[in-house]
């Protein structure tokens, strides 16, 4: 099998617990874009909030792609233009504050770069630290949205994360599926996204499959991207639903897991 595309979510996967890629997987990366590999990049984050790491990549010089929002929107790297988005409706936003409301959770959605939010809790600003956009809060998050979203996120102790999770079981409504990306952050996004699906979209115009691609990850939002993947690979520090499905588990992300697994996997292939 010929692998073409190296596709990797980035917290606790690509980025080391500094928020950084590691100079040994940066140039390791680098390397293997010059040799035609195509990088992925394919997170929860919002599109702002990965574009410096993209950047670092050198994705635009070799036609690289950012997945972003867990799949809502697709940016070309070459040109940043979006070659994929999907939304959610405003009515569909409202819904979720209010679910959000009814759990005592945090929440948030982005607007023009910001993050937006209305209410306080001890871990409020960890998607801004992780993503480096700033926050913005309002009196009623609900007279802030006035168009689709790309995502809504819902924040809490990670006891009752788990718990609410587990109750909806990958689904909100008949539109909007849910799914965790840290512990403590329940993301919504419209239903015919995910990283999986969104990433079979890209391949299919690109002409080229999932068989082309070893694909990273650790958590519940990489599942069917890893699932579907020619190589699924689990970081060390992965949960252990996501080793269960992965066909390699590597180092953790400290310690150059994606190095480690392509270096083993790529001299397989010769």
């Amino acid at each position: 099998m010929s692998y073409k595309y190296i596709v990797m979510d980035m917290d606790d996967t690509l980025l080391t617990s500094d928020n950084e890629i590691s100079e040994v997987t940066l140039s390791y990366l680098k390397e293997k874009q010059k040799e035609g590999f195509k990088v992925i990049l394919a997170s929860g984050r919002p599109t702002a909030g990965m574009m410096k790491h993209a950047d670092l990549l050198d994705l635009k010089n070799y036609g690289g792609y950012v997945v972003s929002y867990n799949g809502a929107f697709v940016i070309d790297a070459t040109n940043n233009e979006v070659v994929f988005k999907q939304t959610i409706s405003k009515e569909d936003a409202l819904e979720i504050i209010d679910f959000c409301r009814e759990q005592n959770f945090f929440y948030l959605t982005y607007l023009d770069d910001k993050i937006v939010h209305d209410r306080s809790h001890e871990y409020m600003n960890i998607e801004s630290e992780l993503t480096g956009l700033p926050m913005e809060r309002f009196e009623d998050l609900k007279t802030v949205i006035k168009e689709d979203v790309p995502k809504m996120m819902g924040v809490d102790y990670e006891e009752n994360i788990a718990k609410i999770n587990q109750e909806l079981d990958g689904k909100f409504n008949e539109q909007i599926s849910s799914t965790i990306s840290k512990p403590y952050f329940l993301e919504f996004m419209d239903q015919k996204v995910s990283k999986g699906k969104t990433l079979k979209k890209l391949l299919d115009t690109l002409g080229s499959d999932f068989s082309e691609v070893i694909a990273f990850g650790d958590s519940l939002n990489d599942y069917d991207m890893l699932e579907n993947a020619g190589i699924g690979v689990a970081m060390g520090n992965a949960n252990d639903t996501i080793k269960n499905i992965a066909d390699v588990v590597t180092d953790d992300h400290n310690h150059d897991g994606i190095v480690t697994a392509l270096e083993k996997l790529l001299i397989k292939e010769k």
